[in-house]
């Protein structure tokens, strides 16, 4: 259920990671990740598949096996979520900090200004995806756009991941939300010689203006999951499944479903 231990990727890095359900989370800061794995893959022109998961993304890989296997061949899962972070240091083996994938993605978007790389965005609406780009130029002047493309395409569409291989962009971020995001890198990264890839979930609707993130103060109070829902009331059956996991982790609650023996990260199947 929840392990510490080493692991080596494909990259041959050793790095410890914390295992939450059968999900190795990366035991790490968010500096420590940008720059001893992020900044130099982009320098070495290595080859990168960034997961950033958050409880009811955990909870989705228990109920979906085809997307653990998909989670579990990333090289890199970030604990994006306090309830994650929470729950670690309730069962004794804390991570040192949520690290965030919108914060990730403006890390990598500022670096990449800087350092002459070219990204790639692919996912959202098409005025999202639009006006992401336009933004992010504004924001990170120099930044290069390798290229651009709405979310609305079928996945077995070969052109699509044609178009982004011919862009030959060093950093590819996918906005197609949760499991289509991942499935599509993990079916076509093999396809690049180079690239860091990340899934972001809504990050292009925030970086376009279209949707906000919780300010400050909330985040710090580890509330920004209340101020969404207050935000978007139909969020409530993702935060009842965050309140699921938490269940799940908290010591009582897990050893009395011990006892009882009823396994906790059985895959509901699908639905």
């Amino acid at each position: 259920m929840f392990t510490e231990r080493k692991e080596v990727n494909a990259m041959g890095r050793t790095y410890k990671t914390v295992t939450v359900m059968d999900i190795d989370f990366f035991n790490t800061s968010m500096n420590a990740f940008l720059k001893h794995i992020v900044y130099p893959d982009l320098a070495n022109g290595n080859k990168c598949f960034i997961v950033t998961a958050n409880p009811e993304f955990v909870i989705e890989t228990r109920d979906h096996p085809e997307f653990k296997k998909v989670v579990q061949s990333a090289d890199y899962v970030l604990a994006d979520g306090v309830g994650v972070v929470n729950a670690a240091m309730l069962l004794g083996q804390p991570l040192p900090e949520r690290v965030s994938g919108i914060d990730v993605m403006y890390h990598m978007l500022d670096h990449a200004a800087k350092q002459s790389y070219s990204v790639f965005f692919l996912g959202a609406s098409e005025d999202s995806n639009k006006k992401a780009v336009e933004n992010a130029e504004k924001i990170f002047p120099g930044l290069k756009i390798a290229g651009r493309h709405d979310g609305y395409f079928d996945p077995a569409d070969e052109s699509i991941a044609r178009m982004v291989v011919d862009s030959n962009p060093d950093i590819v971020l996918v906005a197609l939300g949760m499991q289509r995001q991942e499935g599509w890198i993990a079916d076509n990264i093999d396809k690049f010689d180079k690239g860091v890839f990340m899934g972001v979930g809504g990050s292009f609707d925030v970086l376009s203006g279209k949707a906000q993130r919780a300010p400050k103060i909330w985040i710090k109070l580890q509330l920004e999951w209340l101020y969404r829902l207050i935000k978007e009331p139909k969020r409530i059956k993702r935060v009842l499944r965050v309140f699921e996991f938490m269940l799940l982790h908290t010591p009582i609650v897990k050893n009395v479903i011990k006892m009882f023996g009823f396994n906790k990260t059985r895959p509901r199947g699908k639905s």
